[in-house]
């Protein structure tokens, strides 16, 4: 076992005996291998030169001599953070927390710090991250835009930090350092619409917000609603809220013939309507059938039909590309658009 290291301070008559935190040199040398060696382990390097074995071997030692890295100094050394920003639109959709672990289960090993940056899904607050950014606050950035554009945004990648965006599509390649995840949006809300269409409902209407993806999800809906030769009935409300979606629903329950299954944008707007349904005292799906987009946490317990993204992955996904581009060169390379799969979850409410 490993002993503890001390130096010596000198005190009033006596000297006194102090612990002294471990560096990389004390690992080399109780493990038996080059600091350099030591280096490329503990700064996450993967390198062939290193033997699997002598990589354990370092950590263990590390791990016994209670070895901390020193942010402060790494941070002068590289003139990086070590932190990695997730810029979210509202930090209260439960859609969220899902991506930032996923962020942060890479991110962590890699040495990153995870900070969020909440633009409540505004303009100004997309305006007022992309400066804080600009501050030096964070090496790279995983973010969902709303309103800025990739013209917009190419400040970020002038100025060296790689920006990986949360998109409802495919973006083509492009010559800054500006990548994307995402799932097919278009398609997801299309295989979603015709499920309800294999249902028997012939009177499907679509709750979607102002902005965001709702775009392309109405996009699918709509047209699959017109290849069945059925009519796309859309209703806007102001935000990805509950708010927003009971709101959309009493209006549609007004209607003196009211839709038969009701699509909502999110699953915060598809909870909003389940609730609003219930309260008008209808059953569901035996009155009204309802679905979602996106599989947050409660949808399971509440028997939510929806289309599951996966959220950690993306943000996983996200993570390593970020690693990725602050290597050495990775800045120099085109940005890259990168697909997951979506699921249809068959559920009660449908």
């Amino acid at each position: 076992m490993a002993t503890s290291i001390t130096r010596t301070k000198r005190g009033k008559g006596r000297d006194i005996a102090a612990p002294s935190r471990p560096t990389q040199k004390d690992i080399a040398l109780a493990a038996g291998v080059s600091q350099a060696a030591v280096s490329l382990v503990l700064n996450k390097a993967e390198t062939p030169s290193v033997p699997p074995a002598t990589r354990t071997r370092i950590l263990e030692v590390a791990q016994e001599l209670g070895y901390r890295p020193n942010h402060p100094a790494r941070m002068l050394r590289s003139a990086r953070t070590m932190t990695f920003a997730c810029v979210i639109p509202d930090i209260t959709n439960p859609f969220y927390p899902g991506l930032v672990r996923g962020l942060q289960t890479v991110a962590a090993p890699a040495g990153y710090d995870v900070l969020i940056f909440d633009t409540d899904g505004r303009p100004e607050g997309e305006v007022r991250a992309v400066e804080w950014l600009l501050q030096g606050r964070a090496d790279g950035v995983v973010a969902t835009f709303f309103h800025l554009r990739a013209s917009q945004l190419a400040v970020l990648s002038r100025n060296g930090i790689p920006l990986v965006r949360l998109e409802s599509q495919h973006k083509p390649d492009g010559p800054l350092a500006i990548d994307s995840v995402y799932i097919d949006n278009v398609e997801a809300a299309a295989e979603m619409t015709r499920f309800l269409i294999a249902r028997g409902h012939r009177r499907i209407a679509m709750i979607q917000a102002e902005f965001g993806p709702s775009q392309r999800r109405a996009q699918g809906y709509g047209a699959v609603m017109r290849d069945a030769g059925l009519s796309p009935d859309f209703i806007t409300d102001s935000a990805y809220s509950e708010e927003s979606g009971a709101r959309a629903m009493k209006r549609l329950l007004e209607r003196k013939e009211r839709p038969t299954a009701v699509f909502g944008a999110s699953d915060v707007l598809a909870l909003g309507a389940m609730e609003a349904a219930r309260i008008a005292g209808l059953s569901i799906p035996n009155d009204i059938a309802i679905a979602g987009f996106d599989d947050i946490p409660v949808a399971k317990l509440l028997g939510l039909t929806t289309v599951r993204q996966p959220e950690f992955d993306l943000g996983a996904l996200a993570a390593r590309t970020l690693v990725r581009r602050l290597l050495p060169g990775g800045l120099e390379a085109p940005g890259k658009s990168h697909e997951l799969k979506f699921e249809i979850m068959k559920r009660t409410s449908a």
